[in-house]
């Protein structure tokens, strides 16, 4: 009869490393078919159809109308005299659309500079195909502004003609390069997916401002002020080692055209997909550091010669308030130490991708509030008794 105790213990052993390294093998087999096969689910949420015969929105008497190409409409941005928004937010259900939505504060934004900017175009740029709400008192608020445009652009066609063209063909914006102890490099799908709408958004900017000229801002800021007189090319330093890419200003010509291109080669050279702000302000930076041959951001400061005329703003003209002190903004009793530190700004973050605070009461008193009142007025009275 058969026992299991004449089998050697050895011979166990044996068999249960065969089996582990077979399981290893056909493991890492798999997902490099995986990796190199299949594309992530969110990736066809980018892709859609030739709009070409749809309506523009903000002409539009259809309200269901699908957001119009940038590319495509009549009215373009103005070169060097556009205010770009980004957003990269992408909730496509199954017939390949997202539902347009910005949040209050995001209308905020972007009245605030339409606001502070009347002979500005503003654009807000949405990177998938969309569809308005038959219902939005939101958007019709921003749409009242004669200089307000929502546009939808594609990835694939706003990067034609540029440097990163062939680059983003072989989608590796939405994949990351692994190399193993052993030199192989291999993509994964999985871990870039993590941070894909923040990457999509940092290369949107750069092209955006490589197409046009003009200014970006981030959707989580309130203009404060005009940044009219200031010079066409500029960034801003958001601690003493970093510059940052939340607000940045670059011609469409001379000195710009070339800072552009460093960006979109330098996004395309060095590109993470799974590493926070590696491709925005790190890259940045990297850039600035180059251009200007030193990493000191106060010699920089002091010397817009050495930066080939690029401005380099300090802190406080957009970052007066850190992350850390974020809850200044909403939290009432701190509303005038706040306010009072915004005086000499230009623009505040208020930095979303920390933590969220919405919605809030507009009847709360917070600093935040009493800048809505003041920046976004028509958005404040569109969205009832909470700001979300």
């Amino acid at each position: 009869m058969f026992n299991l105790k004449t089998i050697p213990t050895a011979a166990f052993a044996n068999w249960g490393r065969r089996l582990f390294i077979l399981f290893l093998i056909c493991s890492f087999v798999l997902i490099i078919g995986i990796s190199f096969i299949s594309k992530p689910k969110i990736y066809h949420c980018f892709m859609d159809t030739d709009l070409t015969d749809h309506e523009d929105l903000s002409s539009s008497k259809d309200e269901s109308s699908l957001l119009r190409d940038i590319l495509f409409a009549k009215e373009k941005p103005i070169p060097g005299r556009t205010i770009f928004f980004v957003e990269s937010k992408c909730n496509c259900s199954d017939s390949g659309y997202t539902i347009l939505n910005f949040t209050a504060h995001q209308a905020c934004a972007i009245e605030s500079a339409a606001l502070h900017h009347s002979s500005y175009e503003v654009f807000a740029l949405v990177a998938c195909p969309s569809i308005r709400q038959q219902i939005d008192p939101v958007l019709d608020a921003l749409l009242s502004y004669k200089n307000v445009k929502v546009r939808y652009v594609n990835l694939w066609r706003f990067a034609a003609g540029t440097p990163i063209e062939d680059w983003l063909k072989k989608d590796d914006l939405f994949h990351t390069k692994y190399k193993l102890k052993f030199r192989i490099k291999i993509h994964s799908q999985f871990s870039s997916l993590r941070y894909l709408m923040v990457n999509i958004s940092d290369l949107l900017r750069i092209l955006a401002l490589y197409r046009y000229g003009g200014i970006y801002m981030d959707t989580d800021v309130v203009v404060l002020r005009s940044f009219a007189a200031e010079p066409p090319n500029f960034m801003a330093a958001e601690t003493k080692t970093s510059i940052a890419n939340g607000v940045f200003g670059i011609e469409p010509n001379g000195v710009g055209d070339q800072l552009a291109k460093q960006l979109l080669i330098g996004f395309q050279k060095y590109y993470s997909g799974n590493i926070w702000a590696y491709n925005g302000p790190k890259l940045f930076s990297r850039v600035m550091f180059e251009i200007c041959g030193t990493k000191d951001i106060n010699l920089m400061q002091n010397d817009p010669d050495r930066c080939q005329g690029i401005k380099v703003f300090d802190i406080d003209a957009f970052y007066k308030i850190k992350w850390m002190e974020r809850r200044g903004f909403f939290e009432p009793h701190l509303a005038n130490a706040t306010l009072q530190r915004l005086n000499d700004a230009y623009v505040t973050h208020l930095w979303n991708h920390i933590k969220t605070d919405w919605p809030i009461r507009v009847d709360s008193g917070a600093a935040y509030m009493q800048l809505a009142a003041k920046h976004c007025p028509k958005v404040l009275a569109a969205t009832g008794k909470y700001f979300t």
